[in-house]
């Protein structure tokens, strides 16, 4: 890839605003559900807390801070990487 041009700030901001959102996703539903479901000598314990994670809604919000937090640093990062061009 050498001697292309940048993306558009705003790919940038979009890219960063999924991958915060993937990763907040992903830690807090293993999280919730290694903290509910395992351990407790049942195993339909593991797919309720399957099932409680998908439909908690903090689960859901951690996810949309996650994504926030990604977009303004890919802005933050896009308009440091305008200034120095």
């Amino acid at each position: 890839m050498s001697g292309g041009t940048r993306p558009p700030w705003w790919q940038l901001v979009v890219v960063l605003a999924v991958a915060g959102a993937a990763i907040a996703f992903v830690v807090t539903y293993a999280v919730g559900v290694v903290s509910d479901g395992a351990g407790t000598g049942d195993p339909a314990d593991f797919y309720r807390a399957v099932g409680r994670e998908l439909t908690d809604p903090g689960t859901w919000r951690v996810t949309a801070v996650g994504a926030l937090v990604g977009a303004v640093v890919g802005g933050v990062l896009a308009l440091l990487g305008r200034r120095s061009s």
